[in-house]
């Protein structure tokens, strides 16, 4: 499948002479489908989703959507590395902007570009996975407004992966294909979403077959944070309450959040040694999990 039968010049006429604004807007908007704020999304679910206006998610769906998030990037770094197939000519390079200061330039580049394989499409893949759903567990909005959220946003996240020219166009359809796939099966095997430790088992076996397929770095700490999560689950699944009691205990989660939050971004920027991003990705993860009974002993 070499890169020009996958692109089927979609990619580059979204892409070529496209303008630094424009690359510049779609870099933004393709955060929604980014593993951080996919993450936050899920946290945020599973932490206080009883609590956010006008929907109600009790903890156990909140979980099923962090778990999908787990399973996600676990399973994401699996399948490319086994298709092994490359981005588009140039994914790996920012336009140049003379004006951006040093940090802004950094983070132009960091979101305007794409590096390692890349089919599927992990974005496609993750907001397909995850918006889908956060989509399945909105019970007291209308399908259509829920539906027709999650479908808007994976199509701006996929447009996004095509304008910025990290993908080719069959990239992002396997994506959400592949997605909807693996979607389905863990709400049924979630029974509705219901059971989210099955899913964070589903996380688990992916991260294992990561390491051995892949074995990266970011496939070890993969493996780490869900099976860190998994074991985090199995010990206070009874004890966890299916809202928060009070507004003290709330802060509490969410101070058990930022922590881990800030655990999570100083191993991607310190990059440790293999063994030590497995054992700090396995408190991250058991950590998130843990946070709702972790903010109640706080309070």
């Amino acid at each position: 499948m070499p890169g020009i039968d996958r692109g089927i010049g979609i990619t580059e006429f979204l892409h070529e002479g496209t303008d630094v604004a424009v690359i510049a807007l779609f870099g933004l908007l393709t955060q929604l489908g980014d593993v951080w704020f996919l993450f936050a999304l899920g946290s945020v679910l599973y932490l206080a989703g009883t609590e956010l206006p006008s929907v109600y998610v009790d903890r156990r769906h909140g979980l099923f959507v962090l778990a999908l998030v787990f399973a996600y990037v676990a399973l994401v770094g699996a399948v490319k590395a086994l298709f092994g197939l490359p981005r588009p000519p140039g994914a790996a390079d920012a336009p140049a902007v003379a004006w951006l200061p040093p940090v802004l330039a950094a983070v132009f580049e960091n979101i305007a570009t794409g590096t390692g394989p890349g089919f599927p499409s992990g974005h496609a893949l993750g907001s397909t996975m995850v918006w889908g759903g956060v989509a399945l567990v909105l019970d007291d909005l209308s399908d259509r407004v829920r539906f027709g959220l999650a479908s808007v946003v994976v199509t701006i996240v996929v447009t996004s992966r095509l304008v910025l020219g990290v993908h080719y166009a069959v990239d992002v359809i396997a994506g959400i294909a592949l997605g909807l796939a693996v979607l389905g099966a863990c709400y049924w095997l979630a029974d509705g979403g219901t059971a989210p430790g099955r899913v964070l088992a589903v996380a688990v076996a992916a991260g294992i077959v990561g390491v051995v397929v892949d074995g990266s770095g970011e496939s070890v700490a993969a493996a780490g944070t869900a099976i860190g999560g998994w074991l985090a689950w199995r010990t206070v699944a009874d004890a966890t309450p299916s809202r928060p009691a009070n507004r003290r205990e709330l802060l509490g989660s969410a101070l058990v959040l930022v922590a881990v939050g800030t655990l999570f971004g100083a191993f991607y920027v310190l990059d440790p040694p293999v063994p030590v991003a497995f054992a700090g990705a396995a408190v991250a993860g058991g950590g998130v999990v843990a946070a709702p009974v972790l903010g109640e002993r706080f309070a």
